[in-house]
């Protein structure tokens, strides 16, 4: 039998950043990858981890749009006219 390599990489490859990067400013946040999304703060369904200040920030311009919507409008004109009229409507 052959010696076996104990945390040998077995051709993945290892994940050397443990924190999340932010989805607005890219900079490195407080929570670790390993962390489930129900336990962290900031992490926005959808769109994925945003740092405490971006989250917290007046300039927070995420809006969520529903798959189903996406799915069922073929027309890229259509669906713009969606989402723009999604993203007023979040101004209000």
């Amino acid at each position: 039998m052959g010696q076996q390599n104990l945390g040998h990489d077995m051709g993945g490859s290892y994940e050397h950043e443990l924190y999340e990067k932010c989805i607005m400013c890219n900079k490195e946040t407080e929570t670790l990858k390993t962390t489930h999304v129900d336990f962290r703060y900031g992490y926005v369904e959808g769109a994925g981890q945003m740092c405490r200040e971006c989250y917290l920030g007046e300039n927070r311009n995420l809006i969520t749009i529903n798959s189903r919507m996406v799915l069922d409008t073929p027309n890229n004109a259509e669906l713009g006219e969606k989402v723009r009229q999604i993203y007023w409507e979040s101004k209000k």
